[in-house]
């Protein structure tokens, strides 16, 4: 892998020895919640909030004289890097993450110490638009030895500047946990989705590591970080006090469900939801009439110039579980199975006598008695900003090679601007790995909605404890769904 596919799939910091970014002699976390800030969206789209990527506070010694500046916080960059001219070895930094206030030179607390870290060092650029020039990128090497959670949309503390106004104040933050201890039921039972992923991408490239007994030097080798997210878009809008279309054909599913799968890689640095053309044509189709418009460049510090591309928002997009196995009918088909069982224990919950039960399309297949299990998710919306480039851009060519074979095909990436209100641990020690998702508790229902898997019940001496419901067993009688009789 050459130095320039390195920048094309936005490879930031090379793995210390062993492969991990650092030791757990090298770094010293405090498990406090680091307050970030956000970059620049890099288009003004109306109604959507202007926040950007995720940026925090730094210092290091040798840059700048000790002075704080901006590191962009970047799940999408295997490696860490920091500014400078290009180096083909290994740089050695040790640096310092602080609370982000709003003041650059206000004297903040200290929340995390990363010593002799082996990083690359390369220029980088601005981030979102010219106004902000990080001078580093903390990337997946270093988060992947911790479980990292991300408040996108949290409350501001006392004295801190909030970096997007609309439609209140928010100041996100971060936090390193050197494990997540809660199983995947207990996320379950508290209304959290869960969501597997398996960590892509990984290999040699073009930078030479540390002398070895003999004084010699062979390439780098970067670990797998990055993360896939199955992503519905544009769904159409539910609420489960209205019925949804019924499916009493399983071989409608797939056909019947609003919204277009995509496969996107999470990178936190950037802002929008970034689809190339021909994802966004899908995208498109889903849409009732033709969102407005916008030519603005997409700027990313890892990225040497400033990239075309037409911006716009959709109405929502939802991030969803695989829970179908390998009869997998994509993220929108499952979504619309966790709706149409949402609206069913809905029913339940009112009326424990008559009420509705599952339908054809969500019955298991092998247990023509029981229901499937829904697909856990959460559901972002309110104008989540999109920006729309070539197909052919090195960029997005660059992060479907390093995916290849293994992974889907990658239709763009999933900045955090698409995150909304949500709130996101990623817990990269966990086997598998897994993203635990969340909204703040203010959120509306429109804006930010988490639904847990709901596992199926298997006999009417059990309760369901799902969709924020309270717990009910199933019918005495199922009332006619009214679908034909198979």
């Amino acid at each position: 892998m050459t130095l320039r596919p390195v920048l094309s799939s936005l490879v930031a910091v090379v793995a210390a020895s062993g492969g991990a970014g650092c030791s757990r002699e090298c770094c010293t976390v405090d498990g406090f919640p680091i307050l970030m800030e956000r970059a620049p969206l890099g288009a003004t789209l109306p109604g959507a909030e202007p926040a950007g990527g995720l940026l925090a506070r730094a210092t290091s010694a040798s840059i700048e004289g000790g002075k704080s500046f901006s590191m962009v916080v970047d799940t999408g960059s295997p490696v860490t890097a920091f500014d400078g001219p290009v180096s083909r070895t290994l740089v050695s930094r040790t640096f310092q993450l602080h609370e982000a206030t709003g003041d650059a030179t206000a004297v903040t607390p200290l929340r995390a110490d990363f010593q002799q870290i082996n990083t690359i060092q390369l220029p980088l650029g601005p981030v979102g638009d010219s106004s902000i020039k990080p001078l580093g990128v903390l990337g997946g090497d270093l988060l992947r030895g911790y479980s990292v959670e991300m408040r996108l949309g949290g409350p501001c503390p006392p004295g801190a500047a909030p970096t997007a106004a609309s439609p209140a104040p928010v100041c996100p933050s971060m936090t390193f946990w050197k494990h997540q201890g809660g199983n995947d039921g207990f996320f379950q039972d508290a209304g959290y989705a869960v969501l597997r992923f398996a960590a892509y991408g990984g290999g040699e490239i073009n930078v030479q590591g540390d002398r070895d007994l003999f004084g010699l030097r062979a390439p780098v080798s970067v670990p797998p970080t990055r993360i896939v997210v199955r992503t519905c878009a544009a769904p159409e809008a539910f609420t489960p006090a209205v019925k949804p279309t019924s499916c009493c054909n399983p071989r409608e599913e797939v056909m019947i469900a609003t919204g277009a799968n995509l496969s996107l890689v999470l990178a936190t640095g950037i802002g929008p939801i970034v689809l190339s053309q021909s994802a966004w044509r899908r995208v498109a189709a889903q849409l009732d009439g033709q969102p407005a418009m916008l030519d603005a460049p997409l700027v990313i510090a890892t990225w040497p110039t400033e990239i075309p591309a037409v911006w716009t928002t959709v109405p929502r997009v939802a991030l969803v579980n695989l829970e179908a196995g390998i009869n997998d009918p994509g993220p929108c088909a499952e979504l619309a199975r966790s709706r149409r069982l949402e609206w069913v224990a809905n029913q339940q919950e009112m009326n424990s006598d008559v009420a509705a039960c599952a339908e054809s399309c969500d019955i298991d297949p092998r247990e023509k008695d029981k229901a499937q299990n829904s697909a856990a998710y959460i559901e972002i919306g309110g104008r989540v900003p999109i920006a729309i480039i070539n197909d052919n851009e090195p960029l997005l060519q660059g992060i479907r090679v390093d995916v290849r074979p293994e992974g889907p095909e990658i239709d763009g990436l999933l900045g955090a601007a698409g995150l909304g209100l949500g709130r996101l641990e990623i817990d990269y020690r966990n086997n598998p790995t897994r993203l635990i998702l969340s909204c703040e508790k203010d959120a509306a229902r429109d804006r930010c909605w988490t639904a847990a898997r709901c596992p199926r019940l298997p006999d009417h001496d059990h309760k369901h404890l799902c969709f924020g419901l309270r717990a009910h067993p199933l019918p005495q009688t199922c009332a006619p769904s009214g679908c034909p009789v198979q």
